[in-house]
C-alpha cells in the first residue's frame, strides 16, 4: 500500500512539473508575442507621424510603406482592418474625420495588446515644431 501512495504522489508530482512547464512556456511565448506587436505597432505610429509631418518626403513614405507591410504580418485581423480603413477614408481628409479614424486604428491597437480603457480620449495628429 505504501508503495502505491509513493508511486501515486511521484507521477503527481511529475504531472504537475510537466503543466507547470507547459504553463509557463504558454506564458513566456505570449509575452514575447506582445512584446514583438507592440514594437511594430510604436514604430508603425512613428512613421504614421514622419510622414504626416512630411507627406512629400520620400524617406518617411518608404520608412511607412515598410512599417505597413510588417503590420500585414504581426497585427489582429481587427487592427488590419483599421489601419486599411484609416488609409482609405481618412488620409488626405479634414482634420476631424483623419483624427477619428486614427483614434480608432489606436484603440484597435490597445486591445490587441490587451490595453483595455472605458473611454479612450480623442487623438490628435500634431506635428513637430521644426527648430
Amino acid at each position: 500500500m505504501e508503495i502505491a501512495v509513493a508511486i501515486v504522489a511521484g507521477l503527481f508530482s511529475i504531472c504537475v512539473a510537466i503543466f507547470g512547464a507547459i504553463f509557463l512556456n504558454v506564458n513566456n511565448l505570449q509575452m514575447q508575442t506582445r512584446k514583438m506587436k507592440e514594437e511594430h505597432y510604436v514604430r508603425y505610429l512613428e512613421a504614421v507621424h514622419n510622414l504626416a509631418e512630411d507627406n512629400k518626403n520620400i524617406k518617411a513614405l518608404k520608412e511607412y510603406t515598410l512599417h505597413r507591410d510588417k503590420m500585414f504580418i504581426v497585427a489582429s485581423e481587427k487592427v488590419v482592418r483599421a489601419m486599411l480603413e484609416y488609409e482609405e477614408t481618412a488620409v488626405g481628409k479634414n482634420s476631424n474625420e483623419h483624427d477619428k479614424y486614427l483614434t480608432a486604428l489606436i484603440i484597435e491597437i490597445r486591445k490587441d495588446l490587451n490595453i483595455r480603457d472605458k473611454t479612450f480620449p480623442q487623438v490628435y495628429l500634431k506635428a513637430s515644431k521644426k527648430q
